[in-house]
């Protein structure tokens, strides 16, 4: 049976393949942080990687709440609620932090690309992370057709708000 457990926040470090890079304005979770605490635990694993991504055995990785994570850190909480999983393999890792994040709509087009083409390359078929993701086959071929173009030119001109995609 899993428990949830209290893990300080000096523990806990960020996945480095998290596929949500921006996790936006963090400010009205913090807040609501403050008043209430932490309302959904956090899911981590045993260990972590350090800066040169050597595998360290001590503290814990996270897996699922980067936003709270970050939002609590803001509030000044200093343990999280945590619920510890064993024995997962990278894939695994890639997967549950995808399948979290893709349930999500503030996940921008470019992230959602760029999270496909990870599941592509760790092994998925474009069926598979259409039924992971909920996605139809059809947004799931056009988000990776979108992961091959140059995402610097990408991203600068998504900063123009004239600018709209096509495929």
């Amino acid at each position: 049976m899993e428990s949830i457990i209290n893990i300080s926040a000096e523990e806990i470090y960020s996945h480095p393949d998290n596929p949500r890079k921006d996790l936006g304005d963090l400010t009205e979770l913090a807040d609501s942080i403050k008043k209430k605490g932490i309302m959904q635990n956090l899911t981590v694993m045993r260990g972590h990687w350090d800066e040169e991504r050597n595998w360290q055995q001590s503290g814990y990785t996270l897996l699922i709440g980067h936003r709270r994570f970050a939002a609590g850190k803001l509030a000044k909480i200093s343990e999280f609620p945590c619920r510890v999983v064993e024995n997962m393999e990278y894939k695994e890792q890639i997967g549950i932090m995808l399948e979290e994040n893709m349930q999500r709509n503030d996940l921008s087009i470019f992230e959602q690309a760029q999270g496909f083409q990870m599941m592509l390359d760790l092994g998925d078929t474009e069926d598979q992370i259409a039924e992971k993701t909920g996605f139809s086959r059809t947004t799931v071929r056009h988000r990776l057709n979108i992961a091959k173009l140059d995402q610097e030119a990408v991203k600068e001109k998504t900063e123009d708000e004239s600018f709209q995609l096509t495929l």
